[in-house]
């Protein structure tokens, strides 16, 4: 009988192992890296989707020979660790020189992820700033697109699919603050083509 107690007792302590703080920045960005590969540019836990005692939101910088531009994933602790279980489309952007962080807006019960290129694809004869709001509960990504073309005045195209006014407001002001005299347009355009 000792020995049946003793041998509970050991597996019961194999299986108590210490937990991560994922209170800690640099715990949140290893264990992100140990499941997307060291690409990882950006990761911070929040309450994105409320699933989850554990979510993480990373971001991806992918450049290879037919790719490039970043994804934003969602990861939540599942059954002792931390799975990936969502994963924007590839975006236009890079994560150098970019502002990227988690935002609540009122009537959210939950965070959103803010992105914006900043001036890293303008210039001075024009040039382009992605931005985007990544909504992990309702699985959309909210589009913004400035850009600037020589003798045009500056534009700024947003997503169809932006349907809550509060967030429209914050892309609008975002770039106003900078750009004033932005236009609103109903197309996108290409710069590279």
């Amino acid at each position: 009988m000792p020995l049946l107690i003793f041998s509970c007792s050991k597996e019961k302590k194999e299986e108590e192992k210490p937990a991560l703080d994922f209170n800690k920045p640099e715990v949140v960005i290893e264990e992100a890296k140990k499941i997307l590969g060291d690409n990882v540019k950006f990761a911070k836990r929040g309450k994105f989707k409320g699933e989850s005692p554990v979510e993480v939101a990373a971001g991806v910088e992918i450049s290879d020979e037919t790719n490039w531009g970043i994804k934003f994933y969602l990861l939540k602790w599942s059954e002792n660790k931390l799975v990936s279980v969502y994963e924007t489309k590839l975006l236009d952007g890079s994560f150098s020189e970019c502002l990227v962080n988690q935002v609540k807006f009122p009537g959210f019960d939950y965070e959103l992820v803010y992105y914006n290129s900043q001036d890293y694809f303008l210039g001075s004869g024009g040039g382009e700033i992605f931005s985007y709001i990544i909504d992990f509960k309702e699985g959309n990504t909210y589009y913004a697109h400035l850009f600037s073309e020589p003798r045009k005045p500056v534009s700024l195209f947003l997503s169809e699919n932006i349907n809550n006014q509060r967030i429209k407001d914050f892309f609008v002001s975002n770039f106003r603050r900078d750009f004033p005299t932005l236009t609103l347009v109903p197309d996108d355009v290409d710069l590279d083509l």
